[in-house]
């Protein structure tokens, strides 16, 4: 500790080279210094340096301690098999899941559900509704893409059209309040409509445009990918209108132009992750812009070293920032494909990558990159395939993982389920989002994880974990310390750390009134 000094209005306290700067109000020194003017300047010196070390002690801890914690886990109520899936979007504090899909027979539930979520640690969720498929069709795979923002949820459904335009020709509906406060489905037509195109395969909105991926139309190479526009009008008609269509550039075979679609404002982002000659894929992305013009494609980025494998298998676009992932991908020298992801940003109409993301201790087949979401200065990462600890990788197999990653100092995080299961790919589905109403204590901005299910077992109902970002405190010393002070400042923070581990239970939801009560005694 070497000095405390007062700056402008900052008072600086050095602690090992490294300033900690905290809000000093003007004239405060001056009262400061005038109403302790009695005490011994032994006593000031010992005080003020407790005052440092409190700063330095509680910067430390907010710096190491986690700032993404568990708020709670969403359970469909009933637990019907296969409620709740991958598929996770967010609008307007309502977080909308996608059911799971019985990949052997093609069967799961024909319906999405949404709650409200509230702010804060533990607090239940709110208005429930299920939205079921208009046909009640369980093979369509209803809900195994969705997309939300301004207040809508489009809906994908790939494997639709068996009894109408073809297997798998698939289906995409617009979700919205209704002028009598009811919920409205209208289907979203595709224009040309074939056998196993999988329209609907990935979906996105920003609330005026809908973008709809068909990766495996043929364009004309056989499973080329084609992708759909549409221009969504004003509440509560919320009229559709095809606008164009977008073919890939160099059309290949298996290439999936439009497995991943990413929307925002004049720019959509278009994931291609088998385009390339090599093994594995390379992948392309390509940037399509909406000029006077209309929509026309108008740069491909390629992978960049580090991140060759499937690129492009998940997009998240958020104003100037684009993030996309490579779920097979190998770091540079390296024979393990664990995944990475890139970051973009936009600089004039130049998308400029920025940096490489992996794992810090990535594994063989932990799929890191894919799925991938953007908000708030943050990028959320999906590793589905992470296996849990080696010591029991019998009952941990692929039970995931997810990082948050603050895009601003690089620090990342890792989240885990509240309760790991083998084979459930916990981080196969992300979705940020911002919570009704508001708390001094709790979060309002949260990440919603999806959990993809363990193809080898029955279907369970599946569950969704949301995590709230808590970040640091501010620290505001307005005087010296003394020693009784710090012991009621540790105190408090005590009883407010308790009292917010306290206020999830084990099964994510609300606890009792009396825990409560003694979590947040001093």
């Amino acid at each position: 500790m070497e000095a405390v000094a007062a700056h402008g209005k900052k008072r600086i306290c050095k602690e090992k080279g490294r300033p900690l700067l905290v809000p000093f109000r003007a004239g405060m020194r001056m009262r400061v210094m005038r109403n302790l003017s009695h005490i011994p300047a032994r006593v000031l010196a010992a005080c003020f340096t407790v005052s440092c070390a409190v700063i330095a002690l509680a910067a430390s801890a907010a710096n190491d301690a986690p700032r993404w914690r568990p708020v709670r886990t969403e359970i469909p109520v009933p637990p019907v098999s296969g409620a709740f899936g991958p598929a996770v979007a967010v609008t307007e504090g309502r977080l909308w899941i996608g059911p799971a899909r019985d990949t052997d027979v093609g069967d799961g539930p024909p319906q999405v559900t949404a709650f409200g979520i509230r702010a804060g640690f533990g607090l239940p969720s709110f208005d429930p509704v299920i939205v079921e498929h208009p046909a009640a069709a369980r093979n369509a795979g209803f809900g195994l893409a969705l997309a939300a923002a301004q207040g809508i949820c489009v809906v994908g459904s790939p494997h639709a059209g068996c009894r109408e335009r073809g297997c798998d020709s698939g289906q995409v509906h617009l979700v919205a309040h209704d002028h009598d406060g009811s919920w409205s489905v209208d289907e979203v037509t595709c224009p040309d409509a074939h056998p196993a195109s999988e329209f609907g395969a990935a979906v996105a909105t920003d609330g005026r445009t809908i973008v709809v991926g068909s990766p495996r139309a043929d364009s004309p190479d056989r499973d080329g990918g084609a992708v759909d526009i549409f221009e969504v009008g004003p509440a509560p008609a919320h009229v559709v209108t095809f606008v164009t269509r977008l073919r890939p550039p160099s059309p290949r075979a298996s290439a999936r132009f439009g497995a991943a679609v990413a929307v925002s404002a004049d720019w959509i982002a278009i994931g291609e992750p088998g385009a390339g000659e090599t093994y594995p894929r390379p992948g392309i992305v390509h940037l399509a812009h909406r000029s006077a013009d209309g929509w026309k494609i108008e740069s491909s980025l390629r992978a960049p070293a580090g991140a060759v494998g499937w690129f492009g298998t998940s997009v998240a676009l958020a104003g100037c920032e684009l993030l996309i992932g490579a779920p097979i991908a190998r770091a540079v020298g390296s024979t393990v494909s664990c995944g990475s992801a890139v970051h973009f940003s936009l600089k004039g109409d130049q998308w400029i990558p920025r940096r490489v993301i992996a794992a810090p201790s990535g594994s063989a087949g932990d799929a890191f990159g894919m799925a991938v979401a953007l908000g708030n200065g943050w990028a959320a990462i999906g590793a589905p395939g992470t296996d849990g600890p080696a010591n029991d990788r019998s009952n941990s197999e692929d039970i995931g993982a997810a990082w948050a990653v603050e895009l601003r100092s690089l620090a990342m995080e890792r989240l885990v389920a509240r309760t790991p299961r083998a084979g459930d790919g916990f981080g196969a589905g992300l979705a940020f989002g911002t919570a009704h109403g508001s708390t001094r204590t709790g979060p309002r901005c949260f990440l919603a994880i999806g959990h993809r299910q363990d193809p080898e077992r029955p279907l369970a109902a599946g569950s969704v974990d949301l995590f709230g970002y808590d970040g640091p405190m501010p620290v505001l010393v307005a005087g010296a310390v003394g020693p009784q002070s710090v012991g009621e400042q540790s105190r408090s923070a005590s009883s407010m750390a308790s009292a917010a581990e306290a206020s999830v239970t084990a099964d994510g939801t609300q606890p009792s009134e009396a825990a409560r009560s003694t979590a947040s005694r001093p």
